[in-house]
């Protein structure tokens, strides 16, 4: 369920949430006299913003808005030619106007909005109200759980979506310091005037051109931005066909152009993948693609994938297979698991250079030549040895076929594969037992 587009969709829901604005009156003291900000004026001001913003840095665009509604109302009141820039400074510190912005448009932590939708249920029921009592209930989480693979393009549209907090808070700060020395400025001038004859340079003082010299306004430039957050023009994909829907909607977003270069394999999908290439790729939002299919498997010898080819097509009937063009003349050695020891022995013994993966032995150490890995962490790599432990652990599912599939096709040259007993291959890895 994470995993879905919906999910997505749920994150926009969540953080429009604390996006309401205030029904409430407020008087605001300014130096030119009272002003009202009224609910229509609230509702206003937030329309102005707009959807789908960036919600932390949104907060200045409302000051903004907030400002430009309080300066028409100023000069209708007292014709006092003054400008937005001003009242803003004036009024950003009026702690009533801070408080209610502050409960109708809140900084959010994209971590801390993610799980809330976990940890509250009247929150996910609000932002998903699609899920089933069912559903909504395996996805709830105590407060404090850590976060898993799946949360995480959760986690990103939060993050696009909200902003740095931090930031918004900096540049709020800053605000307030300008407002600040625009209030001290304002009082020296006057006092520099009250002491001058009306005519002199120092009346020079009230123009707004001049405001730059006496007010420093340095230290608002935006934040650095995020290298990894995008636009870019073409992306590459590599192992597509693990990625959830969600994971497709953290790439689309950062692709406008929806140029990309896709390598996958649907007989390494953990999660089976029933649609062709075409139906999953429209679905998730790629759009039209042209497709290149490799029939020919360079690295795998013929003999690892006589033994490898069956089980994965029991598993994932019509999966595109490609065809090894390569022998060794080294058939799949099957030993017992008490072996592992001496086959490692044996072939550093005899190979000095290389490297070897055992798979499917977490306790396992490894060394500098031999690494010991998960069949997912081994995923993409290649190794002159594989040591594949116990193949059956791996259960008689998808998942488990596609891990002994890829387990068995990360060697370039030799595999052997360790059971409980010797007898030969185990019914989890093919149907045909090879030549021995």
């Amino acid at each position: 369920m994470k995993s879905s587009a919906g999910m997505v969709a749920a994150i926009d829901a969540a953080v429009g949430f604390y996006e309401q604005p205030p029904t409430e009156t407020i008087d605001v003291e300014t130096a030119w006299g009272e002003v009202e900000v009224t609910g229509d004026d609230w509702a206003d001001v937030f329309s102005a913003v707009g959807g789908r913003t960036v919600h932390n840095e949104a907060r200045d665009e409302l000051w903004d808005a907030l400002a430009d509604v309080l300066t028409v109302k100023i000069q209708t009141t007292t014709g006092a030619d003054v400008a937005a820039e001003r009242v803003r400074a004036e009024v950003g510190a009026d702690p009533e106007l801070k408080a209610a912005i502050g409960r109708a448009w809140p900084l959010l932590d994209p971590t801390e909005t993610v799980a809330d939708l976990w940890a509250v249920p009247a929150y996910l029921r609000l932002c998903a109200p699609w899920l089933t009592a069912e559903q909504a209930a395996l996805l709830r989480r105590p407060e404090g759980t850590a976060f898993t693979t799946a949360d995480l393009p959760l986690l990103d549209t939060a993050r696009r979506r909200l902003g740095d907090p931090e930031a918004a808070r900096q540049r709020q700060r800053r605000l307030v310091e300008i407002g600040e020395q625009r209030r001290v400025r304002a009082r020296v001038v006057d006092e520099l005037i009250a002491g001058d004859d009306g005519e002199g340079l120092v009346t020079m003082l009230r123009s707004e051109d001049i405001d730059g010299v006496l007010v420093d306004e340095t230290g608002m430039a935006a934040s650095d931005a995020d290298p990894l957050a995008g636009p870019f023009a073409h992306i590459v994909v590599d192992e597509a066909q693990d990625l959830t829907d969600a994971q497709w909607q953290m790439l689309l977003a950062r692709c406008p152009s929806r140029s990309f270069t896709i390598v996958g394999d649907r007989a390494q999908a953990r999660s089976g993948f029933p649609e062709t290439w075409e139906e999953r790729l429209q679905r998730v939002g790629v759009g039209a693609l042209r497709r290149t299919t490799l029939t020919v498997n360079y690295r795998t010898p013929i003999e690892v994938m006589e033994v490898a080819r069956p089980g994965i097509l029991e598993a994932l009937p019509g999966v595109a297979v490609p065809e090894s063009i390569r022998a060794t003349g080294v058939p799949v050695s099957f030993r017992a698991m008490s072996d592992q020891a001496a086959v490692l022995a044996d072939w550093a013994e005899a190979n000095e250079e290389g490297t070897a993966c055992v798979i499917g032995a977490p306790q396992f150490p490894g060394d500098h030549r031999v690494a010991s890995l998960s069949p997912s962490a081994a995923k993409g790599l290649e190794f002159d040895l594989v040591v594949l432990v116990d193949p059956a652990q791996f259960g008689a599912d998808v998942a488990g076929a596609v891990d002994r599939y890829v387990a068995m096709t990360r060697t370039t040259s030799q595999l052997v594969v360790l059971s409980p007993d010797s007898g030969g291959p185990s019914r989890s890895i093919g149907s045909r037992r090879p030549g021995r």
